[in-house]
């Protein structure tokens, strides 16, 4: 993995990802392939952004981003955001439960731990604020994901199906 730095981004400096996470939604459109439909990466990102505009905002989540050491205003390497939330009435998992809502990493920076790097950050983050348990949610065809969640701990817990109406 080249050196980069986990820091931490604010409100203000969301559009840095931009990039990243367009890159993402055209991973997705190769992932599901003509089984799901997928926005085009402009409205994707005009929605996804609105959104972290909300929730970083609103106090409700933090976004993370892996830089080359070297140079920390340069574009990011990864990012991820994590959310905190109350969590549900029927699991003794404590008041509060996480969620990572993001994780992208550049397609040049894929396979060499950056993504492994973000979510050691955002554990030990979770770590600090008491919280004990946390979510991701992942395309059932990406399992290249799924393999990374597992390698870091996470296990199957809810299977979320969906249908066309």
């Amino acid at each position: 993995m080249s050196r980069c730095r986990v820091i931490e981004l604010d409100v203000s400096e969301v559009d840095r990802v931009e990039l990243l996470f367009k890159q993402l939604v055209a991973f997705h459109r190769g992932v599901a392939g003509e089984d799901w439909p997928v926005r085009s990466e402009e409205a994707a990102w005009s929605h996804r952004r609105a959104e972290y505009f909300s929730w970083l905002g609103g106090g409700r989540a933090q976004m993370l981003a892996a830089v080359p050491a070297e140079d920390e205003a340069g574009a990011p390497l990864g990012y991820a955001v994590l959310s905190v939330k109350s969590s549900s009435a029927s699991w003794d998992v404590g008041e509060r439960i996480a969620e990572l809502e993001t994780l992208a990493v550049a397609e040049e920076a894929r396979g060499r731990g950056v993504g492994s790097l973000l979510i050691e950050a955002c554990r030990e983050r979770l770590r600090e604020e008491g919280i004990s348990y946390w979510g991701v949610a992942v395309v059932e065809a990406n399992e290249d994901a799924t393999r990374l969640y597992e390698r870091v701990g996470f296990r199957p817990f809810y299977r979320q199906l969906l249908a066309k109406v």
